[in-house]
């Protein structure tokens, strides 16, 4: 019985403590995703703890120079030349790429990247790319974005960039076992209609299932991001910020019960977008010991052990990955060679 109100505690006031003024004096950030919600906010505290340069991406330059006006304003920085704008639609993998290779070569040095942008989609959509939206967004354009800025983390982060993805408890609350889970052409049976998983409040839905192979893709950067003998060139997390107050959730307001529900969850239960952005802060703040580790600030680390065994760092998960991975590659790597040489090298 006490478990859901110390969980309530935990998410929604415990909050970790931001870094000292000036941690990030001199730094370049890019923020995926940062036009509202989590990314607006993980961008104002990056600012406002010195970094010198922060790029925010956007779907349109109109909403971008909305986002900057109004970051620059909040964060006293107007006319200070900080924050600048990209333009980057992950429901779209050209765009991913074109963004790939122009922020690769206007920007010289990169010290932290946050992949933040993703969906929640509770209802089946295929893109122009031929697939599902949680699938394209969360999955293949965070993968194809994390791989093609990779060398250029590498190289133009001196060794210590620091690369993070923003992620969702959600991913533990999905089984991979036989035979309810497929085994094969993984990415394909969830791009069909009659696959889309239920989206009820509480489920994971398929944001669980697209986080889900995120965090395998991110356990793949994280061993693509080694040198030879095993050290981190660049430092790879993924962090959950845990239950918080976005504009994520929209997608539940199908009615206006729904609405009435989602409203009643945010105010019980969620914490604000500043508060939610401190994780994503100290998610970059890792040391190269803990590359790969799961960043949260709520739970115990033995608690998450014992969640990711499940689908994760256990046999089956451990298969599960290796094929999700494989598919991941397949559909990449025949769209853009070039992932294809990253991935060898």
């Amino acid at each position: 019985m006490l478990r859901l109100p110390l969980l309530i505690y935990n998410n929604k006031f415990n909050l970790p403590s931001l870094p000292p003024p000036g941690t990030f004096n001199g730094k370049t950030v890019l923020i995926t995703g940062a036009t509202g919600g989590l990314g607006f906010a993980t961008a104002a505290h990056f600012v406002n703890l010195g970094a010198s340069s922060v790029i925010i991406t956007a779907r349109t330059a109109a909403k971008g120079e909305a986002a900057k006006a109004s970051l620059e304003a909040q964060t006293n920085t107007t006319g200070k030349d900080i924050i600048k704008v990209m333009e980057l639609d992950m429901n779209a993998l050209e765009s991913t790429k074109s963004f790939a290779d122009k922020v690769t070569s206007e920007t010289q040095a990169i010290d932290y990247v946050i992949l933040n942008a993703g969906v929640l989609a509770v209802e089946f959509k295929q893109l122009d790319d031929g697939w599902e939206q949680s699938l394209q967004v969360n999955v293949l354009s965070t993968a194809l974005l994390a791989i093609l800025l990779l060398p250029w983390m590498k190289t133009a982060g001196k060794g210590q960039a620091h690369l993070v993805f923003v992620t969702s408890g959600y991913h533990t609350k999905v089984s991979v076992d036989e035979p309810a889970f497929p085994q094969k052409e993984i990415l394909g049976y969830f791009n069909r209609k009659e696959n889309f998983p239920s989206a009820a409040p509480g489920q994971p839905g398929m944001y669980g299932v697209s986080k889900l192979f995120e965090h395998y893709v991110v356990n793949e950067i994280v061993k693509l991001a080694m040198d030879s003998d095993g050290s981190p060139q660049v430092i790879v997390n993924p962090t959950c910020p845990g239950m918080v107050k976005s504009d994520l959730g929209r997608a539940h307001r199908t009615s206006f019960l729904m609405s009435l529900v989602v409203d009643i969850f945010n105010n019980v239960m969620t914490k604000s977008t500043k508060g939610g952005a401190r994780s994503i802060v100290l998610a970059a703040l890792t040391t190269p010991a803990e590359t790969g580790k799961y960043i949260r600030h709520y739970g115990t680390e033995e608690e998450y052990k014992q969640l990711a065994e499940k689908n994760i760092t256990g046999p089956q998960g451990q298969k599960i990955q290796a094929e999700v991975w494989r598919e991941v590659l397949d559909i990449l790597r025949n769209k853009y060679p070039k992932v294809k040489d990253i991935v060898l090298q």
